[in-house]
C-alpha cells in the first residue's frame, strides 16, 4: 500500500497494527466504533481488514478439530508482524 493510498487517514497505522484485535472482539466498545469509523472512510484499511479476515477464516476452517500449540500460534503472529513491518519498509 502506497502513502498516497492512505492520504487523510493519520490514524492507518494503528489499525492496521491493532485489526486482529479489532477482528478477535479484544478491543473496547470505544475502541471497535473507532476503527469502525475508519474502516468505514478508508478504502486500503477495509481491504487490509478484507483480506486479514479471509485468512484467519481459512485458518480456522482448516483447523476445526485441532487447536494449535501455543508455539505456534506465536511463531505464526511473530511472521505476521515481520511481514508487516517489511512491507511498511
Amino acid at each position: 500500500m502506497s502513502h498516497d493510498a492512505h492520504a487523510g487517514h493519520g490514524d492507518c497505522s494503528e489499525v492496521l497494527h491493532r485489526i486482529y484485535e479489532y477482528l478477535d472482539g479484544e478491543m473496547s466498545p470505544a475502541d471497535v466504533k473507532r476503527v469502525a469509523a475508519h474502516l468505514a472512510e478508508c478504502q486500503p484499511c477495509l481491504a487490509e481488514h478484507d483480506l486479514d479476515r479471509a485468512v484467519k477464516d481459512a485458518v480456522r476452517r482448516s483447523c476445526v478439530e485441532e487447536a494449535a500449540p501455543a508455539a505456534v500460534r506465536l511463531q505464526i503472529l511473530q511472521r505476521i508482524t515481520m511481514v508487516r513491518v517489511e512491507g511498511e519498509s
